[in-house]
């Protein structure tokens, strides 16, 4: 699980510092509504709506492409 620290907001982008103290824009509508400057943000991976969204892509897919 990556960790993100919000240390500024410019403009329309929230600059976060990495775990290996490099800096990474975010647009700030991608954030919650109260984020601020010192939060620290967790990204992961959901599995679980990974394979979900997966399963209703592929089951929209075949839907289109059935003979």
């Amino acid at each position: 699980m990556k960790k993100l620290i919000i240390d500024r907001f410019e403009g329309e982008y929230a600059v976060c510092e990495t775990q290996s103290l490099e800096f990474v824009n975010i647009p700030k509508k991608a954030l919650p509504e109260n984020a601020k400057e010192g939060d620290v943000l967790t990204v992961a991976i959901d599995g679980g709506e990974t394979e979900s969204r997966k399963k209703k892509i592929d089951g929209l897919m075949n839907s289109l492409f059935s003979d």
